[in-house]
């Protein structure tokens, strides 16, 4: 009686073995999939990016004047907000005191 119990518990470890075996497999096969797909969906954005900075560079180079104003205006705008955000956060702490 001890030896079959134990024969069918052995059988049920060796199951469960095989199905382990079987869901680390489909499981490998999915990951794999999911990092080439990754992989490819990386490559075309970073593809994008170059496409759109030469195209960026070469507006530049055929309208210079155009590109100097764009950045400059950006300049302008940025440090704006900054003395704008420094002088704000500066009046509050002197309106604490």
């Amino acid at each position: 009686m001890i030896g079959v119990n134990q024969q069918s518990i052995e059988d049920q470890i060796a199951e469960l073995r095989s199905q382990i075996a079987e869901v680390k497999q489909a499981v490998s096969e999915r990951v794999n999939s999911a990092a080439e797909g990754a992989s490819g969906i990386a490559r075309n954005a970073a593809q994008t990016v170059r496409q759109q900075g030469q195209g960026a560079i070469e507006a530049a180079r055929e309208n210079p004047g155009t590109a100097t104003t764009i950045v400059s205006t950006a300049a302008l705008i940025g440090f704006c907000i900054g003395l704008y955000l420094g002088l704000s956060s500066t009046s509050g702490v002197r309106a604490r005191r």
